[in-house]
């Protein structure tokens, strides 16, 4: 009962979220209140929204209770640098965090961690605006240590493909493993904010064509498809490579984690009559799995896990090993030939 009555009173740390892509962004939590106020414009990998410089100022909780069970949480630099005993709390009692690089100048000294990154639970994301909202790729050279991605932002702006392919390029060169690419959910406020900074100048009309005018949801698909091609050329991951809880099997995460890219991808090659939903079904069970699926694999037991169907099964030992029906999916969603490597 005290632990509720200082809950209600002055907020809890921790909050419970469901991210706007949860196929691409495995995390169950967030440390309040997620992202701090700062005078640039930055994006939200949680709700995938743009976060303006002048956007409300957030109030840290005074409450420091952690849950004592393992969670996959997402923590914003910036708050860590206000609780630096925070990832530190979270390790401690067996969590995987996602440490969002929102303050571009932190450093894994500034938030208590070593150079390295060994066996951490953590991962570094850094979030990416597109052209024309964000300040690019900045130095990850403090972070080399430490396996790191991104989270991309999409949005159908003019020439937004090959400006896409030039971001994934430059971090590719910077040294990131993965990139998660998502379209951006503008507000109507937003899409008026954007245009308002291309006011009289030589983009005007075309940049309110895409904003307000154009089939959104098309150039959408197509940018995703088109960074998703990007992002396999360059020899990156597509999935955010999220480290794993005690209790669990990294390999089963990280499988988890491909299932449900690859359900998303369903979803937009063949919409309703899609079979996403039965990877995603076999996804959550891989997620609470604490033996490796390759072994089972290994002796023909996937289809002992709840969801593994024989067609879950083919899928999953294609990621692995490529071949079907790995390669006709690949080839639907990208609209490119069978012979092309897949994801």
């Amino acid at each position: 009962m005290r632990r509720f009555l200082v809950e209600w009173f002055f907020g809890t740390l921790m909050r419970r979220i469901e991210p706007a892509y949860p196929d691409l962004l495995p995390v169950t939590h967030v440390v309040r209140p997620g992202y701090l106020h700062s005078d640039r414009v930055e994006l939200d990998p949680i709700r995938m929204g743009i976060v303006w410089n002048d956007a409300p100022r957030r109030i840290l909780p005074k409450n420091e209770w952690v849950p004592r069970d393992p969670i996959r949480a997402i923590v914003f630099a910036r708050v860590a640098l206000k609780r630096p005993d925070i990832l530190e709390k979270l390790l401690d009692r067996g969590s995987s965090i996602l440490l969002v690089l929102d303050e571009a100048t932190a450093t894994p000294a500034d938030l208590g961690l070593s150079k390295v990154q060994e066996d951490i639970r953590l991962t570094p994301l850094l979030p990416v605006l597109p052209k024309y909202l964000g300040n690019g790729v900045g130095s990850m050279k403090a972070w080399k240590g430490y396996v790191w991605g991104a989270m991309l932002g999409l949005f159908p702006f003019p020439n937004a493909g090959d400006a896409i392919e030039r971001r994934v390029k430059k971090l590719g060169r910077a040294g990131a493993t993965f990139v998660a690419a998502a379209p951006l959910l503008l507000t109507p406020k937003d899409r008026h904010r954007v245009l308002d900074t291309f006011q009289d100048s030589k983009n005007e009309d075309r940049m309110e064509n895409a904003l307000f005018h154009a089939d959104v949801s098309r150039g959408l698909h197509a940018l995703e498809r088109r960074a998703g091609i990007a992002i396999r050329e360059a020899g990156m991951n597509a999935w955010v490579d999220s480290p794993s809880l005690d209790g669990r099997n990294a390999s089963a995460l990280t499988t988890a984690a491909r299932l449900r890219l690859w359900a998303r991808r369903l979803d937009q090659s063949h919409e309703e009559s899609s079979w996403g939903w039965r990877l995603r079904r076999a996804a959550s069970a891989l997620e609470h799995l604490q033996n490796d699926p390759e072994v089972l694999a290994s002796g023909n037991n996937l289809r002992v896990i709840p969801g593994f169907d024989p067609w879950v099964v083919e899928f999953t030992e294609s990621l692995w090993s490529g071949g079907e029906p790995l390669t006709s999916a690949w080839a639907k969603w990208a609209g490119v030939d069978k012979s092309s490597p897949c994801a």
